[in-house]
Order: C-alpha cells, then structure tokens, then sequence
C-alpha cells in the first residue's frame, strides 16, 4: 500500500477531528444568573449590651451603691510620681539618711512656736516612774519618731508658706524636698524598728540568714525561702562531710594506739604515796597488817615450851 503523503495525513486528520465534535453532546442551556444577596435593614433602636466581662448583666449603679465598697485585699497604689523623685526616695526607703545629714535637717526644721504640738508629748514624770524599764526604752524610741515627723511636718509647712507668700519657687521645692527626705527616713527607721523587734523571736540558727537581706515588698524580702532552702542544702552538705571524716579517722586511730602501746599494762592498782624521809612507802591507817607465818607459829607455842639453849663450850 503506497504512504500517504503529508497533505493527505493533514486532510485526514481534519476530517476525523470535525466527525468527532458533531458527535459529541451539546449543552445549549443558558447560563445561571447569580442575584447579589441584599443585607439586612439595620435595626433602628438597638437595645444597649448591660453584661459585664463575666456575661452576667450590670447592676444598677444605685444597687451598687446599696451593697456598699468591695473589701478585696489586693493593695491599690496611686498615680505614678515623676521618674526622677522615685529614684530619690527609694534607696532613703530602704538605707536611711546619714547620721550627720539627718541631724542637720532635724536642727534646721524646729517645731514652729504657734504649732507646739507638732512635738512629741512627754512622758509624765508619775507614769515613768511607775513602769518598767522596758517600757521607758520602748517609748523614746516612739518619742524620737514623732520628733522627727514633726520636722517634717514643718518642713512641708515652709514651703506652703513660701507659695503663699509668692515669693521663689526654688526654695519651697527645696523645703518640700527636705521634708520628704526626713519623712523618707523615719519610713526606713521604722522599717528597721519592726525586724528589731521580730529577731529576738527567731531560732539563731536562723538569724544568720535574715542578717543581710534587704526589704521589698516584705520585710524580709522576697527571696527568703530561697535563702533558707540554700542555707539547709548547705548544712546537709557540711554534715555529709564531717560524717565521712571521722569514718575514715576512726580505725587510724586505734591502729595508732595498738602498736604504740609495747609492753604497757596500765596505770598502776595502787597509787604510791611517797610521805616520809629517804622515800619509804607509807602505810596507812586503815590498812590492815597481816603477821607472817614464823610469828604466827611462835605465838602458838606456849612460853613453858620454849627451852633455852646450852652455853657454848669454852
């Protein structure tokens, strides 16, 4: 059979391709056509959502006030202060004023004359007299606290009289800053009033922990249970290791002995008492002599018995 040539093969395959598309079904259905979704009409008065965070509905506040103020324990603080003011006052809360600065701010901020009992009261003379020691101590410790509020008290008080006077603003800020300066101090010494009376209470075993913690939120810090887990670790520690020693020391020590002690029997039954001239033993009073056996034997003989011997010969 003679090859087709390359028109023919184009021709064919045209013809074969046509058979096939009249064959094939047709789908003359019209197209769906797709209506946009209208939203909604928006309610005209919606009504107002009066559930809390919890879903429950809010109370009314006239109910609210009925019930009366939350007693919740969780400390509230107030509105921040200036960055640079609290870095001032914080290292006074927890060291304090120097010694001399302090005393020179109490010396420059004395009780006004027409505010006497900014002062702390004194103690009667027939109460202290009456109470114990202890308790006179107790109250000059609160007496030096109330002289030094006052001094601040009064410190505060220069400045109010500064601004209302109008004159410089400088040194009322500088009379204000005194005043919480001192009032920062007494915050600090009363800090260390309470651990002053807390310590006494405490085993010794425990003080050292506590000895060099510094305050935060608590007195104590708020890494005391760490430190007291430490301290135990360390002591199971340090016993662990003394243990070990005297395991090891022990047997050393009775090897030691046994071959050191030679031909030694011990101390001596009887103590020598060495009392009379040229080192001759003492007998004591209370010790019993025994005869020996020839003066036994010459005291059982009877005095007839005894004959006497013959002179010798001359």
């Amino acid at each position: 059979m003679p090859k087709r040539s390359a028109e023919d093969q184009i021709s064919h395959y045209e013809h074969t391709e046509c058979l096939e598309q009249s064959l094939a079904p047709q789908n003359n259905d019209p197209e769906p056509v797709v209506e946009p979704e209208l939203a909604p009409d928006p309610d005209p008065d919606p009504l107002p959502d009066t559930r809390g965070e919890s879903g429950d509905p809010q109370l009314d506040p006239d109910i609210l006030e009925a019930l009366g103020e939350s007693t919740s324990d969780i400390s509230e603080f107030g509105e921040k202060i200036h960055e640079s003011l609290a870095k001032l006052w914080l290292p006074l809360l927890v060291k304090g004023l120097p010694r001399d600065k302090k005393d020179n701010l109490l010396k420059d901020y004395l009780i006004p004359d027409n505010c006497r009992l900014l002062q702390a009261p004194k103690l009667n003379a027939e109460i202290s007299a009456a109470v114990a020691d202890s308790v006179r101590n107790r109250d000059k410790i609160l007496v030096a606290h109330q002289q030094q509020l006052g001094s601040g008290i009064t410190a505060a008080n220069r400045a109010l009289n500064i601004l209302l006077s109008g004159e410089d603003k400088k040194a009322s800020i500088n009379h204000l800053s005194n005043a919480c300066r001192i009032l920062s101090d007494l915050h600090a010494t009363n800090t260390n009033s309470r651990i002053k009376l807390i310590t006494p209470n405490l085993d010794k075993n425990f003080i050292h922990i506590i000895q060099d913690s510094v305050r935060d939120e608590t007195l104590f810090g708020n890494n005391l249970s760490d430190k007291i887990k430490a301290a135990k670790s360390i002591e199971r520690q340090g016993l662990q290791i003394k243990k070990s020693i005297s395991r090891s020391s022990g047997p050393q020590t009775t090897s030691n002995r046994s071959s050191n002690s030679g031909n030694w029997s011990g101390p001596p039954r009887y103590s020598s008492i060495r009392g009379n001239r040229g080192g001759k033993k003492a007998i004591s009073q209370n010790r019993r002599v025994y005869p020996s056996s020839t003066q036994q034997q010459s005291a059982s003989k009877p005095a007839a018995a005894i004959r006497p011997r013959a002179p010798a010969p001359q």
